[in-house]
């Protein structure tokens, strides 16, 4: 993994790539990208094929663009991948380490079967196929539209229209503002992000797909979580972020009590008797709204280890919630318990319109360092046969996963105080006690030990009195 921290501004701009004429790289594929507050965060596969299914790739960087972009007018239509790349923001050069043959050391060679060679493991760069995660801030000025009007398209005029007849050629694009009147019409601008590798030459490869981000204003953050566990289960619950929004949904019609009467009731005298009729009952009519609303707030939990427990310096990735989906509700439960480790807890609050999110930043974080507490159960149904010299002693198991053995304590009936009769726990559900003196009438209890340091012991089992013959 590539960890690629990408400054405010841009690192300048080049032309816009030509279509392949030649054997070039394939396109970056799983290209991704999620907005995290005032965040950015890009990932990607680097190519690792030719566009004639050849491997290893004639790649030597990849390129990655952005550029943000408003409402443009009706009747045109969105830039292509050569308009982008002229008009885009380079953004970050991502290097990519040469693919050499492992037997002579040379600049390996296309072939259509072979697989890439292995990764120099001495290496800082990236190798072909690995995947590369880029990180941008989003400053004031990489959020307003781009200036599009250098770039170079022309329009066709329909001359057999009236209203066309004296109209210009026009060229470059320009945006098109909605009336003040109504400004939630105004469609918020969206930040695209577009990758294309580069050969050893400079020629440019296959585009990747494209990327795009909305920015709209982020959520607020919700407040610290609080967290708290059992012996399998952590639970991680949090308060509602400021100006979340809830479902809407129209309110129900309280219509009034509908009574039917079997009695007909007259109207007048010497007139027909009428049976009362049902009240009408208002009806609601299908409707579309005419902007798109915000989707119900949602939340994302983010788990993670502090940096001071983290070992080494860890390649940048792209962060993601430990939750599958956005959450509905204020709780999420971590089935991932792990005694003797801290992690931490923050939570972002998730705003959706039209399929498209946008977290909020991070609530203050959560951190709790989990302590196993938890005795294990107590063994069950103690039975004893005396015979012999000896006292056998048989219990049925705890059924705990972190359980070290049992100790079997001991004390002299009637009212004698139980002792353990070994230091370290036994581990089978068997004991046999040739320690008595034959005769006496020995008071028998058997407790579980875990494996937490210190440990945890279990209520007693059942107890039982015997004595050796």
């Amino acid at each position: 993994m590539l960890a690629a921290l990408l400054a405010a501004t841009g690192c300048g701009k080049k032309g816009p790539p030509l279509a392949p004429l030649r054997i070039v790289s394939t396109s970056p594929v799983d290209f991704t990208a999620r907005r995290l507050g005032t965040e950015v965060y890009v990932q990607f596969l680097l190519p690792s094929t030719n566009t004639d299914g050849s491997t290893p790739a004639d790649l030597a960087t990849v390129e990655v663009y952005a550029i943000t972009i408003g409402p443009l007018g009706p009747s045109v239509t969105p830039l292509t991948d050569e308009e982008l790349f002229e008009a885009a923001t380079l953004l970050a050069t991502v290097d990519v380490e040469p693919s050499v043959d492992p037997e002579t050391g040379d600049p390996a060679e296309s072939t259509p079967a072979a697989a890439p060679p292995p990764a120099d493991p001495q290496s800082s760069l990236p190798a072909q196929g690995e995947s590369v995660t880029l990180h941008e801030r989003l400053t004031v000025e990489a959020q307003l539209p781009a200036d599009l009007s250098d770039v170079d398209r022309r329009f066709e005029v329909d001359l057999e229209a009236e209203s066309q007849t004296d109209a210009p050629t026009i060229v470059g694009l320009t945006w098109v503002r909605p009336p003040e009147a109504m400004p939630f019409f105004d469609p918020p601008p969206r930040r695209t992000y577009l990758a294309v590798g580069r050969t050893v030459d400079g020629d440019a490869g296959v585009s990747s797909a494209r990327l795009t981000v909305r920015l709209d204003s982020a959520p607020s953050a919700p407040p610290a979580p609080s967290v708290s566990y059992t012996v399998d289960t952590i639970t991680v619950t949090w308060l509602p972020a400021r100006g979340a929004t809830r479902p809407v949904q129209a309110p129900p019609v309280q219509a009034p009590p509908v009574v039917i009467s079997s009695i007909p009731v007259a109207a007048e005298p010497g007139a027909l008797p009428v049976t009362p009729a049902a009240p009408a009952v208002p009806m609601l009519l299908p409707s579309t709204p005419a902007i798109a609303s915000a989707e119900p707030t949602r939340y994302n939990v983010y788990r993670y280890v502090p940096r001071g427990a983290e070992s080494g310096s860890a390649a940048m990735v792209m962060p993601a919630p430990v939750n599958a989906a956005p959450i509905d509700g204020l709780e999420w439960l971590d089935p991932t318990v792990e005694f003797d480790v801290e992690r931490c807890y923050v939570v972002r609050a998730v705003a959706g319109v039209e399929g498209s999110a946008v977290e909020s930043e991070p609530s203050p974080s959560m951190c709790v360092e989990f302590r196993d507490t938890f005795p294990p159960a107590a063994p069950q149904n103690l039975a004893a046969v005396g015979s012999a010299g000896a006292v056998s002693l048989i219990w049925e198991p705890s059924p705990d996963s972190d359980l070290a053995g049992y100790l079997v304590l001991r004390g002299e009936a009637p009212g004698g105080t139980l002792q353990p009769l070994m230091t370290a726990p036994v581990t089978e559900t068997t004991y046999r006690d040739d320690t008595g003196t034959a005769g006496v009438t020995y008071i028998y209890e058997v407790v579980a030990v875990d494996a937490a340091s210190p440990a945890n012991i279990s209520e007693p089992s059942n107890r039982v009195t015997e004595s050796s013959q």
